[in-house]
């Protein structure tokens, strides 16, 4: 299983794609949700992802979030 890593904060969202043995495939920083959003979609796409675990680390607020995501409408954050 693939893994995505969300990192928000104040200024912008980190997006990393990482195989299961934790390579790193891509990483891109992005100013908001809607773009780091669409970029993950095209990204699921590019290399045929179909489940991913989704860890989102919002800085503001001190939380992290794990998710196993399979549906393409699960692909998504907030």
């Amino acid at each position: 299983m693939n893994i995505i890593k969300i990192e928000k904060s104040n200024q912008e969202v980190k997006l990393s794609l990482y195989k299961s043995n934790l390579t790193l495939l891509e990483s891109n920083a992005f100013e908001d949700l809607s773009t780091t959003n669409f970029y993950m979609q095209n990204l699921l796409r590019k290399h045929n992802i179909k489940k991913v675990l989704l860890v989102v680390h919002d800085k503001c607020k001190n939380s992290l979030e794990m998710t196993v995501a399979e549906e393409e409408n699960s692909f998504f954050i907030t």
